[in-house]
């Protein structure tokens, strides 16, 4: 298998841009430049997805395509580097960075269990896994990280997380709120973060985990008896299905039950359904 390459549904996937947008900026600006398989199929270099993951970063603060399709890396680097000026990232971080690296993942660990002894969960969560998950986001997109690295990051921190859950709600109280994503949402590591940094709140926390279809989630929530239903949309979620799918969701499960959204992909939301909730970082959650 050759890894330097992705179907059209790979980059759809991880990119969050539609397979049919990528068709028209083809033709219309002349990137992505897929090759063809031998069967005729796009395929995609790498380096083209991870050009495609900037513009669409770049796209979500309001950009149009037209001003951002067209910019070579080097371009891309001084329109970030306007709009994110404090890009630059803490010693811990780099530390992390730099075992991460190195490949050593038990040493990995043991650096996010020490940070995470002095901060607690909360502090861990907002001010070491969110920044560190960014840089690392940033730092792939420009071919500074490799994507096994970027993986192993994610399995190790979720493990992390994994264990410090289970402690935590052995003593955890009502409300009860349950945690999914929908399906063509494969990015799982924002809501294991989320159950982490309500369940060091002492809230009941349920996680389905990702991919989990709508009707599923609808009958969790009755059997499950939820006084919550949180539900994330990561950056590569295809925008566009957001509301349709969150009124669908909203209208289907009872309104007692209040709906939380988080992750990247919501952000720009501005009007939500009556009884929805957004919440753009851990810190500003209720409990």
């Amino acid at each position: 298998m050759n890894f330097e390459y992705l179907s059209i549904g790979a980059v759809e996937r991880d990119s969050g841009i539609a397979r049919d947008t990528l068709r028209i900026w083809e033709r219309r600006y002349g990137f992505p430049e897929p090759l063809r398989n031998d069967k005729g199929e796009r395929i995609y270099p790498a380096g083209q997805l991870r050009r495609l993951q900037r513009i669409r970063r770049l796209l979500d603060q309001g950009l149009r395509p037209g001003k951002v399709v067209v910019l070579d890396d080097a371009e891309l680097d001084l329109l970030e580097a306007k709009l994110y000026p404090d890009a630059s990232s803490s010693d811990s971080i780099e530390h992390i960075l730099s075992i991460l690296q190195a490949g050593d993942a038990d040493e990995l660990e043991a650096a996010l269990v020490e940070i995470h002894q002095q901060q607690g969960m909360q502090a861990f969560i907002t001010e070491t896994a969110t920044p560190l998950l960014r840089t690392v986001g940033e730092r792939w997109a420009k071919g500074q990280l490799q994507i096994f690295e970027e993986h192993l990051l994610s399995e190790v921190i979720s493990r992390f997380l994994n264990s410090e859950i289970v402690a935590m709600q052995k003593t955890s109280k009502k409300p009860r709120i349950l945690l999914a994503t929908l399906p063509g949402e494969e990015h799982t590591l924002g809501l294991l973060m989320f159950s982490a940094a309500l369940s060091a709140r002492g809230v009941n926390v349920i996680n389905l985990g990702g991919e989990v279809p709508l009707e599923q989630i609808v009958l969790a929530v009755d059997r499950l008896n939820a006084d919550v239903l949180g539900i994330a949309f990561s950056g590569a979620y295809q925008y566009e299905n957001i509301r349709s799918n969150l009124t669908e969701l909203r209208d289907t499960i009872p309104e007692s039950v209040d709906v939380w959204l988080g992750g990247e992909g919501v952000k720009r939301m501005r009007k939500l359904p009556h009884g929805v909730s957004k919440f753009n970082s851990f810190d500003t959650l209720p409990f």
